[in-house]
């Protein structure tokens, strides 16, 4: 009986454009006996592989002359044909606390103060969805409020009206005339995607889609095109900072210019890369406005604590400096290094003095509430005012000095993590417009605070989503968008923050990221460099180590195992160049002197000039190191001195090192024997016989001599 009693106050007919029923006392009764509530409650017991209600689309903000335009997508995942179905709309009583807000998130609804019902007749097979729409004037629902967020429900009924098969709670933010004192707003914007060229310079082929993955980013609908697009897009009053990471930009513009995909080579003329031509015209038009401000990424999107915990010292600066020339060559701006966008927002205070001290970067920046230590009474911790949302810039202090900047409010932060999270991403969009509008509220009436909030940097959207996010940021009454320099300009108190001594690590689905390999292999290319090896090959080598560092790869084993490959990749195509250098000389070689040149020949099939450093080590050698000599391609003959201690036979290793001492390239061990010493032997041997033989030729002739005459005997 109670259930036909909602039925019919459901379908009572008061006039307009839907069935508007104002029903406080009956509903209240109603209320009372658990029947208002208890659509919402079944329906979140009811299985989720059966008949469902998801948003679709809905506008972010109403005004008294807006219509609701909720669209909402019915599906019938059960076994059984739908027959008709009914939608009732009821909305709660305006939020008045950010608390109250969150709560609204996850409980059902309450006491409805007005109810729309609409009737949808036709059939709904198994397997099959609809899309209706919600077209009812919002004055007939929120009339005569005051300005602010109000919960509204929709239950998916049966034909019949009573019987519940799901819901959802939406979030109406109703601003009759413009907002006063709006919350000043700054959202960092990042342009970030994982690495689609591949070590060896062309640009990997996905296997699902048999193209690389940029291909369709800078492509005709892709989500790089139109998130540019948006963020360029004429008359558009959003302001923000525009995070680009450099590896991706380049990308582009090596496509720009033609570009090798798999075993295909693509002309500069191709419709590939004039797409990916006009991207970055699209890039350098929106960089050109004063609404967007360029934040400087590191190269790779690196993750600034783990390179600093794992001692990674000198990378950082090279992924800064690299950073710096890559957006100055190609978007051809003048980018401050002393606004750093920190990949995650995360930093500490090593990454945060290495920063300074090693490249006079990150005066300015963004901090995650996790890089920061919690304040000792979180409740105190509140600016400008105690008690609310902390809505101030911060101040950190190092050894190095002062760094000002934003901490990204976590509540913000975790309703746009769901947008990556979860499916309903129209829902959590939502509820992410509600939050902001909720921190304005708390103060309406305050001038002096701002809130930061940055984009997911992996979060690529449909082109529905990414219009309604970034319109809704600029056309919000409640908000207003400043870029962050602009927002440190603003007289608005800063907060004093401790910055954490280590950052916690970064939870995900790998172990422990191998910097040891990257290391090792970098150490490689440095050594491979010294011989001198062209410089394109030398920098894309250099940039595989460093993209091995990107946080991008972390999503799970097999990403990060794809990012250790560029290292490991270029490590072995660096040892591979430095084999085709080698060094030729005989297996036995005689010295028959103490000083003597051994005869060598280096030869270089590199296809380049080398430079080499020979090394001789024997225990009975002496050999004094050679200068770093240059040798051309093709054999070059090459003379050792060495100077011999002994004779006899003796192994010798020659070896060509990488000029820096590092590496060796190639060696041979030939045997040498000496025969210097025993000449000498030979020598004072034969001049003692010959002294000998002498000696009694000489003695016999003075005896012949001082013999008598025979005649002289007779006498």
């Amino acid at each position: 009986m109670l259930a036909e009693m909602l039925r019919l106050l459901l379908r009572a007919p008061l006039g307009g454009r839907g069935r508007p029923v104002i029903v406080f006392s009956a509903l209240a009764a109603l209320a009372l006996g658990g029947l208002l509530a208890a659509p919402v409650a079944r329906a979140q017991e009811s299985d989720p592989g059966e008949i469902t209600i998801e948003l679709v689309d809905q506008p972010v903000s109403y005004d008294t002359g807006s219509d609701l335009d909720i669209e909402v997508r019915i599906s019938n995942g059960s076994a059984e044909t739908l027959e008709g179905f009914t939608l009732n709309l009821g909305r709660e009583s305006r939020l008045t606390s950010r608390s109250d807000l969150q709560d609204s998130f996850e409980s059902p609804s309450g006491i409805a103060l007005a109810v729309i019902t609409t009737e949808i007749g036709g059939v709904l097979e198994p397997g099959e969805s609809r899309v209706v729409t919600l077209d009812d004037g919002v004055s007939e629902v929120l009339g005569g409020e005051a300005a602010g967020i109000y919960p509204a429900a929709i239950n998916l009924l049966e034909a019949d009206g009573a019987t519940p098969l799901d819901s959802l709670t939406t979030h109406l933010m109703y601003y009759p005339d413009a907002a006063q004192s709006p919350l000043n707003f700054v959202v960092a914007v990042p342009l970030n995607d994982v690495p689609a060229r591949g070590p060896d310079g062309g640009f990997v082929i996905d296997p699902a889609a048999e193209k690389p993955t940029i291909e369709e980013a800078v492509g005709a609908g892709g989500w790089l095109t139109r998130t540019v697009s948006e963020l360029n897009r004429p008359g558009g009053r959003l302001r923000f900072g525009l995070a680009l990471t450099p590896r991706l930009v380049e990308e582009i513009a090596d496509m720009s210019n033609g570009y090798r995909r798999g075993d295909e080579r693509l002309s500069e003329d191709s419709p590939e890369a004039q797409a990916a031509a006009d991207l970055l015209d699209q890039l350098r038009q929106v960089l050109s406005t004063d609404g967007a401000q360029p934040l400087l990424v590191p190269y790779a999107n690196p993750d600034l604590p783990s390179m600093a915990a794992n001692r990674v010292d000198g990378d950082l600066a090279t992924q800064i400096t690299l950073a710096e020339t890559i957006l100055s060559d190609i978007l051809e701006i003048d980018i401050d290094r002393s606004w750093i966008f920190p990949p995650g927002a995360r930093t500490d205070a090593p990454s945060l003095e290495q920063m300074k001290l090693t490249s006079n970067a990150g005066e300015k920046t963004f901090f995650s509430e996790s890089s920061l230590v919690e304040a000792p009474n979180p409740l105190l911790a509140g600016c400008p005012i105690e008690g609310l949302t902390p809505a101030c810039p911060v101040s950190i202090s190092t050894q190095a000095g002062a760094t000002l900047g934003y901490r990204s409010d976590p509540g913000l932060q975790d309703r746009l993590a769901a947008l990556v999270r979860e499916d309903d991403d129209r829902l959590n969009l939502q509820r992410f417009f509600a939050e902001t509008a909720m921190i304005r509220e708390e103060q309406p009436s305050r001038s002096d605070r701002i809130v930061q909030v940055t984009i997911p940097s992996l979060w690529h959207s449909g082109p529905r989503l990414t219009r309604t996010l970034y319109r809704g940021l600029a056309r919000a009454p409640w908000l207003k968008t400043v870029t962050p320099e602009e927002g440190l300009e603003l007289d608005i108190d800063r907060i004093d923050r401790r910055i954490q001594d280590e950052a916690d690590a970064v939870h995900h689905e790998i172990s422990a990221f191998d910097y040891d390999a990257i290391e090792e292999a970098s150490s490689m290319i440095e050594s491979f460099n010294s011989v001198g090896p062209p410089a394109a090959v030398y920098q894309r080598l250099l940039r595989n180590c460093l993209v091995a560092e990107s946080r991008n790869w972390w999503a799970d084993e097999e990403l990060a195992d794809r990012g250790l490959s560029y290292a490991r990749a270029s490590a072995q195509e660096a040892r591979a160049e430095l084999d085709k250098i080698s060094i030729e000389v005989s297996e036995r070689i005689t010295l028959t002197s103490r000083a003597e040149d051994i005869p060598v020949r280096v030869l270089n099939d590199a296809g380049y000039p080398v430079k080499v450093r020979f090394q001789l080590d024997s225990a009975r050698l002496r050999f004094e190191d050679e200068e770093v000599r240059t040798f051309e391609t093709g054999r070059t003959p090459l003379t050792i001195p060495v100077r011999a201690d002994s004779s006899g036979f003796f192994p010798v290793t020659m070896a060509l090192i990488t000029p820096d001492g590092s590496e060796v390239i190639a060696e041979s061990e030939p045997t040498v024997r000496s025969t210097e010493f025993n000449n000498v032997a030979l020598t004072i041997t034969m001049g003692a016989l010959f002294f000998l033989i002498a000696f009694y030729v000489l003695r016999w002739y003075r005896r012949r001599n001082a013999a008598p005459p025979a005649g002289a005997l007779e006498h």
